[in-house]
């Protein structure tokens, strides 16, 4: 029997390499993001190169509107009965000087990459406890370890989900819940291509895809790439604030 897998923002960049991934590992799809026009084309390209494989369910929706994802779960639990994984990709970023950072689109950040996994976890953490099985993974993301230049509110939002991550990681295994907090580095997808800077271990998304994938496979809690680039932040966020700032003030 096929596994269901949920994939929320799904239309481009790891989302969109994710659900190659998936499909190629026979599992059943539900896609979600913003653009339908995207989402038709990627299960255009993908029940055309693979006729013989899984079905595929296509749905609209905005994470920062909860009424959004409950019609998008509804459908998926009607059609399939139950969902093994929910991949939570949704995120939105822009480089953002702290002397002149745009208020509206620092809140509407914090709307989608924190808010929506928020409400994602509102509604999807019922279903799997009454499937009494189920795994939930949320991409956040290496700028979550600590304050980096130019990283606002999207290194806030993406604390605050790591923060979040710990925090119910225990009582989600103790109802038989699995849950994976993915920190990527520099992945290339439309939103690092707005760095003006040289990125270090740049990979594509399509590797980072595949390290993904075998992190949930193995059902790790944290999934983080590439090695050499967050184990250097790892032990960045533990320096002292003297040493610490005097590092990023360089990146500066």
């Amino acid at each position: 029997m096929r596994k269901i897998c949920w994939i929320i923002g799904a239309s481009s960049g790891i989302g969109e390499a994710l659900v190659n991934k998936f499909y190629e590992e026979n599992y059943d799809l539900v896609i979600s993001a913003r653009s339908l026009d995207k989402l038709e084309l990627i299960k255009e390209n993908l029940l055309s190169k693979n006729k013989n494989l899984g079905k595929i369910l296509v749905d609209e929706l905005d994470v920062s509107n909860c009424d959004s994802l409950q019609k998008t779960l509804a459908k998926t639990v009607s059609q399939f009965q139950k969902i093994d994984l929910v991949i939570f990709c949704s995120g939105l970023y822009q480089p953002m000087s702290a002397i002149d950072f745009d208020l509206e689109l620092s809140k509407k950040i914090i709307d989608v990459n924190l808010v929506g996994a928020l409400n994602l976890l509102h509604l999807i953490i019922p279903q799997m406890t009454k499937q009494k099985s189920g795994h939930i993974a949320v991409i956040a993301s290496v700028a979550g370890y600590c304050g980096l230049p130019k990283s606002f509110a999207y290194g806030a939002s993406k604390a605050a989900l790591i923060n979040l991550c710990e925090g119910i990681y225990p009582e989600l295994k103790l109802n038989k819940i699995d849950l994976s907090v993915i920190n990527p580095g520099f992945v290339k997808t439309r939103l690092t291509d707005q760095n003006n800077f040289k990125m270090p271990f740049l990979i594509s998304s399509q590797e980072a895809a595949d390290v993904i994938f075998q992190g949930l496979m193995k059902k790790k809690f944290e999934i983080h790439f590439p090695k050499k680039f967050t184990f250097f932040l790892k032990i960045l966020r533990l320096l002292p604030y003297k040493i610490f700032f005097f590092i990023t003030k360089k990146i500066t």
